[in-house]
């Protein structure tokens, strides 16, 4: 597990606003990093899900185009 020094560090890296820390850490302000955290792991897990849908849509989508057979063309020579 994280501390909360951690976590205020990846937040910052990634561009997230942290509140200031206090002289005295309390625990309001750690429950408040806690809580910004957890929201990041939650839209990361969910990005990462999209991308991984989205991958295998992709995957099945030129499966089904490498094996469909194309149209005979029909010409009528006369």
């Amino acid at each position: 597990m994280l501390d909360t020094v951690s976590k205020v560090d990846i937040l910052r890296r990634n561009g997230i606003v942290v509140p200031a820390r206090p002289a005295p850490e309390t625990e309001a302000w750690k429950a408040a990093v806690d809580a910004l955290f957890d929201l990041y792991v939650v839209q990361r897990a969910a990005h990462s899900l999209r991308q991984a849908e989205e991958a295998c849509d992709l995957e099945l989508m030129n499966r089904l185009a490498a094996t469909s057979y194309q149209r005979r063309r029909v010409t009528y020579y006369a």
